[in-house]
């Protein structure tokens, strides 16, 4: 994989991963490992931050519990949007 990055984002890798000792491909590899652990399905899920496989997805956890008000408005929103799709078909 080739990544094309402007040369002060270049630079900013290379001092970050220098600060830890490492080259910039390793220290990008240990950045995705952690951000994106490819998980088989049938593994355990972690109870930590970060992206798990959770039912065929990959979801981010973040160990606090979504407020009750963002799902409602997220089951409105859906709601909503399907009656849209269904009005629009029956027009």
């Amino acid at each position: 994989m080739t990544l094309h990055l402007r040369p002060e984002i270049a630079a900013g890798l290379e001092a970050l991963a220098n600060a830890q000792g490492l080259s910039v491909e390793d220290y990008l590899k240990q950045l995705v490992e952690r951000e994106l652990p490819i998980r088989a399905p049938e593994a355990p899920l972690s109870e930590g931050d970060g992206m798990v496989w959770e039912n065929g997805l990959f979801v981010y956890r973040t160990g606090k519990p979504l407020l009750t008000h963002i799902i409602n408005d997220a089951i409105r929103h859906s709601r909503d949007e399907r009656s849209e799709r269904i009005l629009d078909d029956l027009s």
